[in-house]
């Protein structure tokens, strides 16, 4: 079995509250570590914590490049990014981790990223033209890395 011979962290604003989300989240973590590395790092959700938008972005945008350090690239989930379907974006993880070797995807809060952050991800990547709410976001990202790992692997899930 092929395996992603690397590192996945996914850093995300927020927890998640909802217990299906968490409990969908969780499934894919387990299924995720048998064919990689897999990490998930939540930083705190400033927003509403009597700051202006701008500064509460801010603080988000610095605790994800902070809670993303140990990562060689990271990889910004954004609305305006690179459409991908299943296939590609399974070679697209698969070159990144093998080029890389500890790779993150980085899950903004509800005001999306700021210039900090986007400066420091070279590549943008889009899950959907459509608006996801970040826990949903987070769980459609696992398990199209899950996907990916399938495929990479040889297997017959993606189909």
């Amino acid at each position: 079995m092929a395996k992603l011979s690397g590192q996945i962290t996914v850093t995300a604003v927020g927890k998640i509250k909802a217990k299906h989300w968490r409990a969908a989240q969780d499934e894919y973590l387990k299924r995720l570590s048998r064919y990689t590395t897999i990490n998930l790092v939540e930083v705190k959700d400033a927003v509403g914590r009597g700051q202006p938008d701008a500064a509460a972005m801010a603080r988000e945008g610095e605790a994800l490049l902070k809670a993303s350090t140990n990562a060689r690239r990271r990889i910004a989930l954004t609305p305006t990014g690179k459409l991908l379907d299943s296939r590609a974006f399974a070679r697209f993880v698969q070159k990144e981790v093998e080029e890389y070797g500890r790779i993150a995807f980085l899950i903004g809060g509800p005001l999306g990223f700021s210039p900090d952050v986007l400066d420091q991800c070279p590549v943008q990547i889009s899950l959907s033209p459509l608006t996801f709410t970040h826990e949903l976001a987070r769980v459609i990202l696992l398990e199209q890395l899950y996907r990916a790992a399938t495929i990479v692997a040889g297997e017959k899930y993606h189909k």
